[in-house]
């Protein structure tokens, strides 16, 4: 095989974008699998002279030709999407073949009148995604700035913004080299004829003209860069259209929150919600007309049944209304075959691990150091040679790729500590993230005044860690902090240990009796309690145990009824319980009733602030159930008939519906541990760590963008916040 050296190349004729860039393309490739003119002319069988014009740029180079040098260079190389550039270059060759061209004595002749093909390859012409040079020529322009941008543009440059991690898909010095393949006919509407979707990240623009503009599925495991990919091929499709042209104008919006109804009203009210202005009907309009190209992101966010219900409301969508959806590759093979429904018309991608022939050369492209790429290179090596070894499971993850390019390129670290016979995939995992977050700590530059920290990292690294472990146990992002102070969901046998002891409690605390002497005697059997009270002893103890077990899921969807009744039954088990307590003294009618009303209506406040507290980033529902709970206590206090004894009944009940309770709680379990996170700073906290892409928050709540970033703050051990910080740690 050739070096790829030889006589110079022919200067490139750009007169034709299209077809120069197709020229361009093929120099590329023969350089990339490094042969030389007399190799393809070996290969193909071709001559040397029609070989060399065909990357000129000034002539048309033959479709046989085209696919033989193709696949000389790479023969796993996606034929479709080689056929479908050569079309775009012949129909914008003969469009330039249609322009005026001088005639005798200075006249310019008009073009011949074009056929129905010429007209259809104008129209392939206008339609494809084009070079950036070709875009110009293409765009209305008015005036020297051009167009203003419509509300329409604007929202999809909003939403396209691009990953700000400086370990992330996108980052410097280029993209991490993404492959993807084509998903099969199972979780697709294509046919037989289907075209190849298999492709490189540069590449989605042409792949997604491929699938004819209409439904493209972008599936991959989580952390694969989906979400990324569809914010490049939305850059690419807004670009070549001119931010406003022919094309429809993407917009990525996520499905976190969306609740999936009977009919496409519900999904088109949620794109307009993510809109400027735009109302369901308008959407409708947008779609319709193909002004409008939604990136639906999150589909894997939703539950089963949401998924299942989604899937539907897509298919019920006109069939020509164009989108991408952006989902985890288990949620939705799953869906897809508890359902037995595909989207009509779509075709999809898959995202590929990242391989070693992947790595080489993206890897070491930022260092400029000989020594440190030399340093790369029996790893990448023994990763080729050993797929099974824990350093290529970590860098076939895209963000632990970017994490070790930071590390081991940038960094001091030495690459051969990848391959190293004690490593694992935790330990490298441990020490790429541990790494990022000791350069890239969100909190380094928040300082106050006086030069302190604007929050205790050992308090940031305790929100962190409640939150890794609620989600994982949620199997799905938290929204409700009484899940994150509550601690672990107790097992039955637990909760019915707590709810029996209550039972007891309760039981005993009716059975006793003031005499107006001050004696309360445990041993008169006139004391014990009557119907009312087991019946009072059981519904609390019951009630407490369902609570106990409950997942405090205030969000069920319309579609789940058990779901939003047994919520609403929790909700009034305090109220019922200061009912059922008063009325079992039957103290004077007027005072009881009064009394009554006032703690129905405390309590009732109370779990209104929680539900408020435990979802909103405010630290003003925090202090409201805080200044709440003494008045609450005077107030149950004052009732007539109240024994002081009865004051532990209402506490586990209070400690149980409000935020402030499970944080009182969550303090004197861990000795104190917790006493500093009150849910106002917790919140914050959270909040904070959403600016540099580490959580993620949406309508359902707070998750982790990447689970190896969820996994590190959950194992991580106590001292973890204070070595992150350590600027010697590397």
């Amino acid at each position: 095989m050739g070096t790829g050296r030889g006589r110079p190349q022919r200067p490139l004729d750009t007169t034709v974008p299209a077809l120069a860039e197709l020229a361009q393309e093929l120099r590329e490739l023969r350089a990339t699998a490094g042969l030389k003119l007399d190799d393809l002319y070996t290969l193909t069988h071709w001559s040397k002279g029609a070989l060399s014009a065909a990357t000129t740029g000034r002539d048309l180079p033959r479709w046989d030709l085209v696919r033989a040098w193709v696949t000389a260079c790479d023969p796993d190389a996606n034929l479709d999407l080689w056929e479908a550039r050569h079309s775009r270059a012949r129909a914008q060759y003969e469009r330039s073949r249609l322009a005026p061209v001088p005639a005798e004595g200075g006249r310019t002749e008009p073009p011949h009148a074009p056929d129905v093909l010429d007209v259809l390859d104008v129209l392939d012409v206008l339609d494809a995604p084009v070079v950036p040079a070709a875009t110009a020529a293409l765009a209305v322009p008015a005036g020297p700035a051009g167009p203003p941008p419509s509300s329409l543009e604007r929202d999809a440059w909003r939403t396209l913004a691009p990953d700000r991690r400086p370990w992330g898909v996108a980052a410097h010095p280029a993209a991490i080299p993404l492959r993807f393949t084509t998903v099969g006919p199972d979780f697709t509407d294509t046919g037989s004829d289907a075209a190849d979707l298999t492709g490189r990240y540069d590449q989605i623009g042409e792949i997604f003209a491929l699938t004819g503009r209409r439904r493209l599925l972008i599936l991959g495991d989580r952390g694969s860069g989906k979400t990324q990919l569809a914010r490049h091929l939305g850059t690419r499709l807004l670009t070549a259209d001119g931010g406003g042209g022919a094309g429809a104008v993407p917009v990525l919006v996520s499905l976190r929150g969306w609740r999936p109804g009977h009919g496409p009203d519900s999904l088109l009210g949620w794109i307009a919600d993510a809109l400027t202005g735009c109302t369901a009907e308008d959407v409708r309009t947008l779609l319709g007309r193909h002004r409008l190209l939604p990136l639906l992101d999150d589909f894997d966010s939703l539950t089963l049944r949401q998924r299942g219900r989604a899937l539907h409301t897509f298919n019920q969508l006109p069939e020509q209304a164009p989108f991408v959806l952006i989902s985890g590759w288990p949620e939705f093979t799953r869906a897809v075959e508890q359902t037995d429904t595909v989207i009509a018309a779509s075709s999809g991608v898959r995202l590929l691990p990242v391989g070693a022939a992947d790595l080489d050369g993206w890897i070491q492209r930022s260092s400029r150091s000989r020594t440190k790429q030399q340093e790369w290179a029996p790893v990448l090596e023994a990763i080729a040679a050993r797929p099974e070894l824990p350093a290529a499971t970590v860098l076939a993850d895209p963000t632990l790729a970017g994490a070790a390019r930071l590390l081991y390129t940038d960094g001091r670290a030495v690459p051969s500590e990848l391959v190293a016979e004690d490593a694992t995939v935790e330990s490298l995992e441990a020490r790429l993230v541990r790494n990022l977050f000791s350069s890239f700590s969100p909190y380094r530059n928040h300082r106050d005044a006086d030069g302190g920290r604007l929050f205790q990292e050992q308090h940031r690294h305790q929100a962190l860690h409640l939150l890794a472990r609620r989600e994982l146990e949620e199997g799905g992002a938290v929204a409700d902090l009484r899940v994150l102070y509550r601690g672990r969901r107790p097992s039955r046998l637990r909760a019915g240990v707590h709810a029996a002891l209550l039972v007891l409690l309760v039981w005993l605390f009716l059975g006793i009796t003031d005499d107006g002497t001050g004696a309360n005697d445990f041993t008169d059997s006139s004391t014990a309690p009557d119907a009312g009270g087991y019946l009072l002893s059981l519904v609390i103890g019951s009630g407490w145990y369902v609570y106990l077990r409950h997942r405090l899921d205030p969000g069920a969807a319309p579609t789940d009824p058990v779901g939003r009744v047994r919520f609403r039954l929790l909700q009034s088990i305090p109220v019922a319980a200061a009912w059922m307590l008063v009325l079992a003294f039957e103290p004077d009618a007027d005072l009881a009733l009064l009394a009554l009303v006032l703690v129905s209506l405390l309590l009732g406040c109370a779990v209104w602030l929680a539900e408020q507290a435990s979802s909103r980033p405010a630290p003003r529902w925090f202090l409201s159930e805080l200044a709440l709970l003494p008045v609450l206590f005077f107030t149950v206090s004052l009732t007539p008939g109240f024994d002081l004894l009865l004051l532990p009944v209402f506490l586990p009940v209070l400690l149980g519906v409000t935020v402030t309770g499970h944080w009182l709680r969550a303090v004197l379990t861990s000795r104190f541990a917790l006493w500093g996170l009150y849910p106002g700073v917790l919140l914050e906290l959270l909040a904070e760590a959403t600016g540099p892409e580490i959580l993620r928050a949406g309508p359902d709540g707070w998750s982790f963008t990447h689970p190896a970033v969820a996994r590190w703050y959950r194992d991580a051990p106590a001292g973890a916040a204070e070595a992150e910080d350590d600027p010697r740690m590397d």
